[in-house]
């Protein structure tokens, strides 16, 4: 039972969505709201390009006169709805004219927590500047609020500045702090050192985040666990690295959920996942097919990575080298068909590869030009000129000289020589330096035409009216997927396998993440999500055992790895946050105490 008459919620990506922090509040939003009603606010970072598409304006109301007094800061507020499940209340903060009080913001926390942000630019002022604006919000709508018992919570260090001013000023108010992953975890996690064998042996201090270059985000991030009423975390996983990194243990763990209700039946998946997929095998035509004929099953196996770009966080480097061992493999025993693997890991591109786009709307322009047949001769049409032969036998008869004439000059137009690209897009920089491409090649993933294992690397975000794969969102393409591969070192939580779950699909995910943890707890022995052992191994013997999975994969029989879907999906009905917010409601009742 709730204690608390009001609950705000503050995040720099509410309205602002960035990564997985976003997922979290996004889909928790609707069992708040039904949990606090009209009692729950959320505040989040005023960003002009996505409050566009995710934030309805409302007529401020009893929020006008606290708007007019922070505008004479240089604080702009804008009140109205996030547009997400449960649409709760939300202001969003515009800081862009309070920046001028950046260095005295930062005096203040210096003279208060003793946080060195010395050396700290544009990717702390920004947010510490609008959380101390935050900070002011919040200690106004309390003084409107007299007598209401409230809960605040802030997520992350990126919100901590509002925590540590209502600390400071001694604002009637409790107060959760959650770390969803620690910035100095992260950064030596990232270089590649070995952070869990650190944490073991509790080899890690603040000195170290000034050899990162990160100790005005990570003192802020310990300032807050330690200011707060209720400190939490996200996992287990989390929990162990906070108590040595930040020096305190969580009060509460706030284990991640997902609206599962919203996700569609398995039923309505398997319909779907033959829909989008029929898309995504297009797509692949059309890349592949102009260079050399693809060698596809009746089921073609098509898996895929996401997540930020962390090459080493999130295990890319081993699943490239797990993927080379199975293309070694398949290719000596002659395996019979190709698989596809999508390795979706946003960078910054410059726009789609020429060569591929002009292969993508060469597939389409074929398509069209037998669209006036039936649908069995359509596809013979097709599929006859993507691999360079004209039409024989039963669909032959259906064509005219004129028909014959067309179709040889789409063979030849749609026809390339040499290898087909690694990448489906042109990058900013050189591509020879990039980690993905360089790793493919390393391991002997080129595309070629006997290579059992084909890659694309596609480092952009999947949205409407994408001129390459004809599908409107990321969810929409890893429905069309066999499954997600996510062989990750560094995961605080794991929604890329989370989300896959939810979404009928297999997936990898380690030891190391906490999904995977929450699954060794609950399910251990579910093989719809496959937890890769990586504590206490070599990176090659990690690369083998997923190479092995992969393969398991590949040549499994349809209706086992359908079997194994459904399997996957049930384990995401324990994390419905219908179930999780217990635990949301345990750290705000404890933290009026």
């Amino acid at each position: 039972m709730i204690k608390a008459d009001m609950f705000i919620e503050v995040s720099y990506e509410i309205g602002n969505k960035v990564g997985g922090i976003y997922t979290v509040l996004s889909t928790k939003a609707r069992e708040m709201k039904k949990i606090y009603g009209n009692g729950y606010l959320t505040i989040g970072y005023y960003n002009p390009g996505k409050s566009l598409f995710e934030f309805e304006p409302k007529n401020p109301g009893e929020y006008s006169e606290i708007f007019n007094e922070l505008s004479k800061l240089g604080i702009k507020c804008y009140f109205g709805t996030w547009a997400v499940n449960g649409q709760p209340d939300t202001i969003l903060i515009d800081v862009k004219n309070f920046m001028k009080s950046k260095n005295e913001i930062k005096s203040k926390f210096w003279k208060w927590y003793k946080i060195d942000s010395l050396r700290a630019g544009y990717d702390y002022d920004d947010p510490i500047v609008w959380s101390y604006a935050a900070g002011l919000l919040i200690e106004k709508i309390i003084e409107k609020n007299k007598g209401k018992k409230i809960v605040a919570q802030f997520h992350e260090w990126l919100s901590g500045g509002a925590l540590l001013y209502l600390k400071k000023i001694g604002a009637k108010l409790g107060t959760v702090f959650t770390t969803h992953a620690t910035i100095l975890g992260r950064s030596i996690a990232n270089s590649q050192k070995p952070l869990h064998q650190m944490i073991k042996s509790r080899s890690i201090n603040d000195k170290d985040a000034y050899k990162y270059g990160v100790e005005a985000k990570h003192l802020t991030e310990k300032a807050c666990a330690h200011a707060c009423d209720v400190f939490t975390t996200v996992s287990d996983v989390t929990a162990r690295e906070a108590d040595v990194i930040l020096g305190i243990k969580p009060d509460v763990i706030l284990i991640n959920g997902l609206d599962i209700p919203s996700f569609p039946s398995m039923e309505e998946l398997s319909y779907l996942h033959k829909k989008h997929k029929e898309e995504i095998i297009k797509f692949i035509k059309a890349y592949f097919q102009p260079y050399y004929n693809l060698r596809l099953s009746n089921d073609p196996r098509i898996f895929f990575i996401s997540g930020r770009y962390e090459f080493h966080n999130k295990g890319i480097d081993v699943f490239i080298e797990a993927l080379g061992q199975v293309n070694r493999k398949l290719k000596s025993e002659r395996y019979p068909y190709d698989s596809f693997f999508l390795i979706l890991v946003p960078s910054d591109v410059h726009g789609e590869n020429p060569s591929v786009l002009n292969s993508v709307l060469m597939y389409n322009e074929i398509e069209k030009f037998s669209e006036n047949v039936s649908n069995d001769v359509k596809e013979m049409i097709v599929d006859s000129i993507i691999k360079k032969s004209l039409p024989q036998n039963k669909i032959k008869s259906f064509l005219t000289s004129k028909y014959n004439i067309k179709m040889k000059n789409y063979i030849r137009l749609f026809s390339k020589e040499s290898t087909p690209p690694l990448c489906a897009y042109d990058l900013n920089y050189d591509e020879n330096n990039d980690s993905v491409i360089k790793s493919l090649k390393e391991n002997g993933l080129l595309n070629h035409e006997d290579d059992r294992v084909k890659v694309i690397f596609y480092p952009t975000y999947i949205k409407q009216a994408d001129k390459l794969i004809t599908l409107d969102s990321y969810y929409d393409l890893i429905r069309g997927c066999s499954g997600g591969i996510f062989p990750s070192y560094y995961e605080p939580w794991g929604y890329t396998p989370h989300e896959a779950a939810a979404n009928g699909l297999v997936s990898i995910t380690t030891d190391y993440s906490g999904f995977g943890i929450f699954v060794m707890k609950n399910r251990p022995k579910a093989r719809g999500i496959r937890i890769l052992r990586r504590s206490g191994k070599s990176d090659n013997e990690i690369a083998l055992d997923l190479a092995n999975e992969i393969e398991d994969f590949i040549k499994m029989s349809k209706s086992k790895i359908g079997i194994q879907k459904s399997e996957a999906k049930m384990i995401t009905d324990m994390t419905d946050w219908s179930i999780l917010a217990e635990n949301y409601i345990k750290a705000h009742n404890l933290s009026l105490h």
